[in-house]
């Protein structure tokens, strides 16, 4: 191989770092450099013996024939804990470096699914182990060609580092992109407004506009409520921010949905007076002293205990306070509480 095609292939491969779908390329200029037929480059599970792969010059049912199961009958890969205990230097090596060609040709392997594809010999480039996760670039030759050798398994060895390294990159570039689209994706659909911060307190993503988005959707059966708890080094419990839709008066015209966005100190004293909530909703004495107790935080078996009644008592006044606030679900009484300490 001359300098040019050297640097050529090299620019291929680094290329691929960033995108994944130009590994097939490269592992197709590997397989012509080194003259063989076909490649394969796989990242096997040790433990359960499945995986995925690229490959080139393969029908795609051979990778699905490979992991359903000639996984089981491979002799260079046992998956179980014996071969994960195993060393595995990052070497270049051969099916006759591991077996006598008689030998290998006589397992099953060889006879059932090898052959079948015309593969008569196989070099491999040993790329890496991560976990439980060990990837190889295999190249294959059919029957009829010489074994792999001299100059061939020389200029694998030349590229075998570059190879290496471009794969390790690819693979870290590859969850940096999955982790960031998922974080991306998990923050902003998110029930619950996020920031992420940097080292020195830097807003690096908020999700806070997205919460407020939804809830002013023009389509009122898609607006709903999001909360967040914002801790300081000071405090023992976080401030506690809900972001909530309010409802439009219609009366006075088409108007744009209103939102609240509201702050509350959750180690501050409550004191939504029971006053406000029985001349506000027409609940009962006892209907009142329970939404208070809610409001504080405890469950309904916590509330019953506190007040000194049963389960089923709080049950049925739970009931009724849902039906005289409106609301539907505990989370939406205790926003509509929220409210009312705020608009105090």
């Amino acid at each position: 191989m001359n300098e040019g095609d050297y640097a050529g292939f090299l620019d291929r491969l680094y290329g691929a770092v960033i995108e994944r779908a130009d590994w097939e390329g490269v592992i197709t200029r590997f397989t012509d450099l080194i003259g063989g037929a076909q490649a394969w480059l796989p990242s096997l599970d040790l433990s359960t013996g499945g995986g995925q792969g690229v490959y080139a010059r393969f029908d795609p049912s051979v990778q699905d024939a490979y992991f359903q199961y000639y996984y089981s009958t491979n002799p260079f890969v046992r998956p179980g804990p014996a071969e994960m205990a195993t060393p595995w230097p990052l070497v270049v090596t051969t099916d006759e470096d591991r077996f006598l060609k008689e030998d290998f040709t006589a397992t099953e392997y060889y006879n059932d699914f090898l052959k079948r594809q015309a593969i008569h010999s196989v070099l491999i480039v040993r790329l890496g182990r991560h976990g439980v996760m060990q990837s190889t670039l295999n190249v294959t030759r059919p029957i009829g060609r010489e074994q792999f050798s001299g100059p061939d398994i020389e200029l694998a060895n030349r590229l075998h580092p570059d190879l290496v390294r471009a794969f390790n990159l690819s693979r870290r570039f590859a969850d940096l992109r999955d982790f960031s689209a998922g974080l991306a994706e998990t923050l902003n659909h998110s029930r619950h407004a996020v920031f992420l911060l940097d080292a020195a307190g830097a807003i690096r993503h908020a999700n806070l506009e997205a919460l407020i988005a939804r809830a002013a959707s023009p389509d009122g059966s898609r607006r709903e409520a999001g909360s967040m708890g914002l801790k300081t080094p000071s405090r023992r419990l976080p401030l506690s921010l809900i972001v909530a839709p309010l409802r439009s008066d219609r009366s006075l015209g088409p108007r744009a949905a209103s939102v609240l966005v509201c702050v509350a100190d959750l180690e501050a004293g409550l004191s939504l007076p029971e006053r406000q909530l029985r001349e506000l909703f027409g609940l009962t004495p006892a209907e009142t002293r329970l939404a208070l107790e809610l409001l504080k935080g405890a469950d309904l078996r916590e509330a019953a205990q506190s007040l000194g009644t049963s389960p089923t008592t709080v049950r049925n006044q739970l009931a009724a306070i849902f039906a005289k606030t409106d609301v539907n679900r505990q989370a939406e009484l205790i926003q509509l509480m929220m409210r009312l300490l705020v608009e105090r």
